[in-house]
Parts: C-alpha cells; structure tokens; sequence
C-alpha cells in the first residue's frame, strides 16, 4: 500500500509532455504536491485559486511589463500555487532577473517550455494521473480499513493494529493512555521515549477537550506530531499519533490515521467490557453490601483480590441515582457505562469496585495513594461521571448522589454505603451529596424506620396529618415552610403564596393541634425531625397509619 497518491513537481517535469521543459528557479520547491491543474494569464484572475495549483500561461496577461509579472507572480505564491510553466514564445521570449529571483527567494518552481505545447494535453495528461492516484488511495484505503476489521477480531489485537498501521504510513507511531505507559513502533531508545513523553504529559490532556479531531503539534521547523483523540460514548480512552519528520500531513495519513483511531477505540472498549464481565464476584459482594449481610474483613479482602493481612487503605463509598425512560434503556443500557466509570475512577486514584442495579449505581473506592485531597477527588468523580451519563443518556435527566462517610475497616463497608443512601435520601434538605455533612438528619440513619420513626411521627404530627386528611388542608406543609423560615411570617407567606392573614388563621389551627408552645426550643427541634422523618418515610414509599390520640 503507498500514500504516494499526489504528484510533485518535480514528478511532472519529467512525463513526456515536459520534455522540453527547464526549471530555471524555485527548485529547492519541486517536492511541492500537486492538486490541479490551472490556465491563468493574468494576477486579476489570481482569486479564483484554492492553493496546490500547478500554473500553465503563455505569458500574455504580463508579458514583459515588470509591474505586471511581480504582480502576477506575487499573486500566485500568496494564493498558494505550488509552481508556474510559462511557454517562452511571443509575450514573454524570456524570463527576467527579478522573476527568477522571487521564484528563488520563495522556493517557488518556474519551469519553462522552451518549445510551444498544447496546454489542453499537458492538464489532461495531468488530471487524468491525478484522478487514477486518488482512486487507487482509495481502494488503499478500504484495503487497509478491511484489514483494520480482521485484527480488531484476533487476540492481542492493539499491537498487532499498531504494527499494522506503521507499515501502512511508514512513519513513527504512538498510542498514548493517561494511566498508562505509551507504546511506540518501532521501538525508540529510552532517551527519545522519556522526551516524547514529557511532550506528551505537557501537552495531552486527561480529559476530553471539546475538539476532538485531529491536532497537530509542531516539535521544530521540520518535525511534528499529529494525533487524534480515541474516544468511546463521550470518554477519552487515549491518544494515537505519528511523529513527522520533513513530511506533511496529507489526506491520506490523516485518513488513516482516523480508521486506525476508530477501530482502536472498538477494541478499547470491547476489551473494558469484557473485564467488566469477570466482576461477578464483585457483584455478589455488593447484593451482600447492599443488603447488609455480615461479612469478615477476610472474606471481603478475597473477594476484592487485596492481599496481605496489614492495614485495608481508606475507602470511599458512592451512591448515584438516575431516572430513566424506557426508549432511553433501550438506546443506551445505563450498565454500559460501568467501564467507562471505571476507566475515570481509576485515572484519578481510585481502585474501583462498581455494581449498577436498576436506576442505581454503587461504588466503593479504595484510595490508591493515602494522604491525597480525597474531598477534591471525589468531586472531580462525581462531576465527570455526571457529564459522561448526561451527554450519552440525555441533557435532561435527572443525577444525585450520596456518599458515606471515609471507612478504614472493609467489614463496615455495608455499613458507610448504607449512609451514602441515607445522603442520597436527603438530597432535598442538604446542599451537600456527603453524608457527614446533613447534620442533624445523621440521627435518623440510626432509627429503624419500623416502629421508632412511626411513632416519633404520629405523637409529634398526628394531629395535623388527621386535620389535612380530614378537612383538605395543608397545615403540615404550611409548619415546615414556617419553621424553614426561622418563624418569620412574612417570609413564610411569601413562599406559601398566600396572604399572611391567611398565615395566621393556618397557624392558629396548628396551636389547636399541637399547643401554643409548639415553636418553643424543644418542641421546634422534634418537630423539624419529625418533618423531616416524614419527608424520608415518604421517599421510600411505605405507608403508615396514623391515628389522632
């Protein structure tokens, strides 16, 4: 396979149509490649150029006049024409000194024909190799791309693909992954990999930018790197490039390099998610997390695969919960982006174990390095992982977390993502998804629901729940806006929407209920955890009787 698809200059002056042609200046330009053929006789027609033109004139349009041949030949170079054959003849015998000289100063090839041509056969010759160029690059190209299809099927297929692709462009190549070391064909000598590597740390990022084509990436006036970003559902996986030396990017290394980047990205991915199914065990230690089943810091350590019997590091546990439709379920399986997660988690320093049931996620992490701003971690985490599911299951969806306190022994692991539930419960009347941070609502994780937080609800707010059943009001929620605002009526109201006499008949009926000194210090604080019990009874679907004593 060639990517030698153009042609330069300095291939065109030696097909049979040029045989009585010279190059009299610019020829340090003749690798220059060819895009077209052009017939143009003056600079006013000059715009209509898109660059990589080979010029054909007789000289008419400038003949000797020496403001308009600069001119002219000013006009050609700014448009980007890759050189001009001028016939020498009636309108210009002979090319002057201060043409050869821009020609030379700005590499630009000046051939002439010493003997009249037809310029009809010289850009029909031209053209049609050009055209036959293109085509069989193309059938290159889907050569190469059935190729790319074989390999992504067999075993240990990213090496081989990038062996692949390196006998394909015939240059150096990388692939580059953030949290991984990178791999270059041909091998480099560790000098060259620590440098091209410190290049790449400097100037990859870990995370996707909002351009991800292809970018270049000059190293000196003769060296560059070009690369693409490989990405899977909106995920940065790595990076793939090649390192040029005195040699452009041209269509057809770009277009290979983008097959290549494709299929390495389907192998990625494939490869992610068969991990993702050899997680059973995993799986059956979150059921027995979730469900609190008592497990032994032993049986937990294999389970997870951590050995040793010193010290377990700090983890972390996660809950994040979502809403789903079911043409969205159908498009997009929410479990499909357990490998992407993964792939986040462990990039910022995290050993994650994953389990997604129904519209839940469950993550518990243990810190690689201990010592690290957790907190900054955690929130990076969780935003990136809220960006991911947004922009492949929809902008407008619904995402919350909860995350339990820091845990140093694994057999209180049930335990900590237990709390993260709890926060997740109470994402309502927190600003913060932490569980340590809910303040007094902790308490309520400690209360079982049955019969505790029932009979803390009806002794404190029973009477006005039977007076909302019984008559259509609202005084429960009319008490919470109430205490919420600090006791301020005017706030109240306002929030409320309704007129603060209104206020004061409601807060007259809530000292019938429960006694005019329901807003003294004691009592206001067991009532804002009874509203607050409620409200989490409520979240979690189960029904309770209340009755009037």
């Amino acid at each position: 396979m060639s990517s030698d698809w153009r042609l330069s200059v300095g291939e065109v002056i030696r097909r049979p149509s040029f045989q009585s042609a010279e190059v009299v200046a610019g020829s340090k330009g003749l690798s220059r490649s060819i895009r077209w053929v052009h017939i143009l006789e003056s600079a006013e027609t000059g715009k209509f150029l898109n660059g990589g033109e080979l010029i054909l004139s007789t000289g008419m349009g400038f003949g000797e006049a020496k403001e308009k041949r600069l001119a002219y030949l000013s006009e050609l170079i700014s448009r980007k024409a890759v050189g001009l054959c001028v016939e020498l003849g009636t309108y210009i015998p002979h090319i002057p000194s201060d043409m050869l000289e821009m020609a030379d100063h700005h590499h630009f090839p000046l051939i002439v024909f010493h003997e009249p041509v037809r310029f009809v056969d010289i850009t029909l010759d031209l053209h049609e190799h050009l055209i036959n160029r293109q085509l069989q690059a193309l059938r290159d190209l889907e050569a190469y791309s059935r190729g790319l299809q074989q390999l992504s099927l067999q075993a240990k297929g990213i090496p081989k693909l990038l062996q692949y692709f390196q006998t394909a462009v015939q240059t150096q190549i990388f692939l580059y992954t953030p949290d991984a070391a990178p791999t270059f064909v041909p091998p480099v000598t560790q000098t060259v990999q620590t440098e091209l590597v410190d290049i790449m740390r400097t100037h990859f990022s870990a995370e996707l930018s909002a351009d991800a084509s292809t970018q270049f990436l000059r190293l000196n006036e003769k060296k560059q790197i070009v690369y693409q970003p490989v990405v899977a559902m909106g995920h940065l996986l790595a990076y793939m490039g090649m390192v040029l030396y005195e040699r452009k990017a041209d269509e057809y290394l770009l277009l290979t390099l983008d097959n290549t980047v494709q299929a390495t990205a389907q192998i990625l991915m494939r490869k992610m998610f068969v991990e993702e199914q050899a997680l059973a065990m995993e799986n059956r230690l979150f059921d027995d997390l979730i469900a609190q089943r008592p497990l032994s810091e032993d049986q937990i350590r294999a389970m997870l695969g951590i050995s040793g019997t010193g010290r377990a590091p700090i983890y972390h546990t996660i809950m994040m919960s979502f809403e789903l439709a079911v043409t969205q379920t159908e498009a997009h399986p929410p479990h499909d982006l357990t490998a992407i997660f993964r792939s986040i988690l462990t990039r910022l320093g995290f050993r994650p174990f994953i389990r997604c049931i129904g519209n839940c996620f469950y993550f518990l992490l243990i810190e690689k390095k201990p010592g690290t701003n957790h907190r900054q971690l955690l929130n990076r985490a969780m935003t990136e992982m809220k960006r991911i599911f947004l922009k492949v299951m929809g902008a407008d969806m619904q995402i919350w977390f909860g995350v339990g306190r820091a845990g140093k022994r694994l057999s209180d692991a049930g335990r900590h993502l237990a709390e993260a539930e709890q926060a997740l419960s109470f994402r309502h009347e927190s600003n913060s998804p932490y569980f340590s941070e809910l303040g007094l609502f902790r308490l309520l994780f400690y209360i079982p629901h049955e019969p505790v937080l029932n009979t803390f609800i009806t002794d404190y707010l029973g009477p006005l729940i039977s007076h909302d059943g019984e008559h259509g009001s609202a005084l429960v929620h009319t008490l919470r806006v109430y205490l919420d605002s600090n006791l301020s009526k005017q706030e109240a109201a306002e929030k409320l929407f309704i007129h603060r006499q209104t206020l004061y008949h409601r807060l007259e009926k809530i000292a019938e209920c429960l006694g005019e000194d329901y807003v003294s210090p004691d009592r206001r604080i067991c009532l804002e955890i009874a509203l607050r019990a409620l409200h989490l009874v409520h979240q979690d679907h189960v029904e309770y009787e209340f009755r009037t004593k």
